[in-house]
């Protein structure tokens, strides 16, 4: 039951931010600061101030995994600030698992992005100028709303652990 609740309330987050993301492309900080609330309140509700250390350790989780790949402009900030807070309810494994699940969904969407635009000359020209140049200037890149990836990201991690059947 309790692993339910939280798993429901970090679901529902996850489904905000997708939501949110599609109608204004981004997860703005008003939203993070209600996830993060609601994550926190929750969290602490169901486990009691003990539930303190772990939430921090998620969420310190969600920004330490994804500040590399801000930094190096792979997803948005608000990408790192929605696992942090779903982290708090999460864990800081299941905020690794689902960054790395994430990271794998969206390259399947922007393949798929790119195939139904017909363009695989660009996708190969990319990879190898990547591979060539290591720069990505002269790139053309596609843009995909990373929160999608990431909610799939977090119902594969609940699968493959088996707290979805």
């Amino acid at each position: 039951m309790i692993l339910t609740a939280k798993v429901a309330v970090a679901t529902a987050i996850m489904i905000w931010a997708v939501i949110e993301d599609l109608r204004t492309r981004k997860f703005s900080n008003r939203t993070f600061i209600i996830a993060t609330t609601v994550a926190l309140v929750t969290a602490v509700a169901i486990g009691g101030p003990r539930e303190l250390i772990s939430s921090t350790l998620g969420f310190g989780a969600g920004i330490i995994f994804f500040l590399p790949l801000v930094l190096t402009r792979i997803v948005g900030a608000g990408d790192m600030k929605l696992m942090a807070a779903v982290g708090i309810l999460a864990g800081w494994d299941a905020v690794l698992w689902t960054g790395v699940y994430g990271l794998v969904w969206a390259s399947l969407f922007g393949i798929a992005q790119i195939l139904a635009k017909g363009e695989g000359r660009t996708l190969v020209h990319n990879l190898t100028t990547l591979a060539v140049s290591r720069s990505k200037s002269g790139l053309s890149l596609h843009h995909i709303p990373f929160t999608a990836p990431l909610l799939l990201g977090w119902l594969s991690h609940l699968v493959l652990t088996g707290v979805l059947r």
